[in-house]
């Protein structure tokens, strides 16, 4: 039986993306890549995620749009972003569950993700 938790990777950086996803997998997770804001809402539909690791500035749509949407599919699932921005505007910060700031140790964000994956569920 896969008890594995998903995690579903977003960012327009393919070679960030790529290293949260070894990474991530590394600390015995499942993960799913996405290379972009529309491959990610995609995948994050179909497919069954635990947690979204999600980019804010991406071309096109920026991370708080794609967590706007996400949160009208899923609700419950949370949504950490990951930003090089030094703050991300008020009104996108309702749509996530946590914020890192890019540059943070690799043990801070996982440190997140433990947290958010095992926080008490909350009823849709």
């Amino acid at each position: 039986m896969n008890d594995r938790k998903t995690i579903l990777v977003i960012d327009d950086y393919e070679t960030s993306a790529a290293g949260w996803g070894l990474y991530l997998h590394n600390a015995k997770y499942s993960v799913e890549t996405a290379y972009g804001p529309e491959e990610g809402l995609q995948l994050f539909a179909i497919r069954p995620i635990d947690l979204v690791l999600l980019d804010y500035a991406m071309p096109a749509i920026d991370g708080g749009q794609v967590a706007a949407t996400m949160k009208q599919i899923k609700p419950n699932v949370p949504i950490l972003m990951l930003s090089g921005v030094p703050r991300v505007p008020e009104q996108d910060l309702a749509y996530i569950d946590a914020f890192v700031q890019k540059g943070q140790e690799p043990a801070i964000v996982l440190q997140k993700i433990e947290q958010l994956l095992n926080r008490p569920q909350q009823a849709a």
